[in-house]
């Protein structure tokens, strides 16, 4: 995702445009990302990413920077819902679904429980790519 300034994820299979949400999410430090597979269940989506921003102002920066990064890579959203407010916004990329909650909503509406658990697809391999990332990048500065 470092040099999205192309048209990658134009015609990105749902998987990848998913880990490439999650991966944009985790480097920006959002809380509890997880990832559901629904396709088997839904006819609305693929997948539903739910991600906890840390205040009102990160749920709109997380928003923000995926809507910003994933565009450049050359997909666009359908629609995002729920800027006015901060406590959840909603991205529709159509195969993907992405959730920004703040903790309160998140708690509140417990969306979660709605998806099912044998659905969750493992993003360790994310979260490892953006540990690796930062692990260069400090080795770099010493």
């Amino acid at each position: 995702m470092e040099n999205a300034k192309n048209n990658t994820l134009s015609g990105a299979e749902s998987l990848e445009l998913a880990k490439a949400i999650a991966y944009i999410l985790v480097e920006k430090k959002a809380l509890d990302v997880r990832l559901y597979n629904v396709s088997d269940e839904s006819s609305v989506t693929d997948y539903y990413l739910n991600v906890t921003g840390r205040s009102s102002t990160n749920v709109r920066g997380l928003a923000d920077e995926v809507t910003y990064k994933i565009g450049l890579a050359g997909r666009q959203e359908a629609r995002v819902e729920g800027r006015d407010g901060n406590s959840w916004i909603l991205i529709d990329y159509g195969d993907v679904i992405v959730n920004v909650f703040d903790r309160e909503a998140r708690d509140f509406y417990n969306f979660d429980r709605l998806l099912p658990e044998s659905g969750l697809v493992d993003i360790s391999d994310v979260v490892e790519a953006v540990d690796k990332k930062y692990e260069i990048n400090n080795a770099k500065e010493d």
